[in-house]
């Protein structure tokens, strides 16, 4: 057996062999029996798979030190189902793009190889070398096509509005987050559309469609969630709509080039003090923008990890 090493790859070979043994019928993904099965096949099989409290790190893929082996741990303080089963994912990416063969070689004479572990701590994003940031986003590209393979995921919204309900499906059909759903939905959605990602009056982070990017649609970390959005209005707002996207008129919400109509849907978790909201944009822009502005997305600058950290706690 060889794995891809390039994450969609990798991701989508996995996809196909699950439809292959058990059909449509395969969601949510027990990562944890996939990762255990197909290790078997290696030398070094993942030999442990167990959830833990610590604090400090979202997860682990730590060498064995007494045989051929690695184990993976996740995060349990945080007991969101969500976030656990996409780190989980995520540190299966590790195994399967990133570790170093280990054979019995490594253990002669006693020996136990170190310096070989993932240790997997999303507050620590800023510190990384660019090596570093690179294999921890595509851990995350892993998860995420793993969990959510694209086919599947256009078949579930295919021809209908984006609703609350339509989210809930999704996050329950695929066991994640909401962000992470409203994220996935985000990447290929071929519709003019973003999600903004707010605490205190500001955006966290956000992350615009490529048709939204294209028409001058950024959403930058640290601006101000304009007064009279449904997120700085709060629940009330929503006027016991809190189902389907409310219309908002021009001037609400004004991007670097424009400022147009839109429809917002945003959730509201009281518990995290945090709103996520999704715009939505009608129709094509006037003048179609050029490919440069795709530089400007946000999301690419606060690296993904700052996802995985919030993924799974709103859902």
């Amino acid at each position: 057996m060889h794995f891809s090493k390039r994450p969609k790859k990798a991701a989508n070979d996995f996809s196909v062999l699950l439809r292959t043994v058990l059909g449509e019928d395969r969601f949510p993904v027990d990562v944890k029996a996939l990762a255990m099965e197909v290790s078997k096949n290696f030398e070094d099989p993942i030999s442990r798979i167990e959830g833990i409290e610590i604090d400090g790190f979202e997860g682990m893929l730590r060498a064995s030190r007494k045989k051929p082996a690695w184990r993976i741990f996740f995060n349990t303080t945080t007991r969101y189902p969500g976030r656990q089963r996409f780190t989980l994912a995520h540190e299966f990416g590790h195994y399967v793009m990133h570790r170093r063969p280990l054979t019995v070689a490594d253990y002669a004479n006693g020996a136990s190889p170190t310096g070989l572990d993932f240790e997997c701590s999303p507050l620590q994003s800023n510190k990384w070398k660019e090596a570093d940031r690179e294999r921890e986003e595509e851990a995350d590209t892993f998860a995420s096509f793993l969990l959510m393979p694209i086919d599947d995921y256009r078949q579930q919204v295919s021809g209908r509005e984006i609703t609350r309900s339509l989210l809930n499906h999704v996050t329950n059909r695929y066991g994640v987050s909401l962000l992470a759903a409203v994220r996935k939905w985000i990447d290929f959605t071929e519709q003019r559309a973003a999600m903004v990602v707010a605490r205190d009056g500001f955006a966290l982070w956000g992350r615009a469609s490529e048709r939204a990017l294209r028409s001058g649609i950024f959403i930058t970390s640290g601006m101000e969630i304009p007064t009279l959005s449904i997120a700085a209005r709060g629940p009330d707002a929503q006027r016991g709509n809190a189902e389907t996207p409310i219309s908002l008129e021009a001037n609400v919400w004004g991007f670097q080039r424009s400022s147009e109509p839109v429809r917002e849907l945003t959730i509201f978790s009281q518990r995290l003090g945090l709103s996520i909201s999704l715009l939505l944009f009608d129709g094509a822009p006037a003048t179609p923008e050029p490919d440069e502005a795709l530089e400007a997305d946000t999301y690419d600058v606060l690296t993904g990890i700052v996802t995985r950290q919030n993924a799974g706690q709103v859902g």
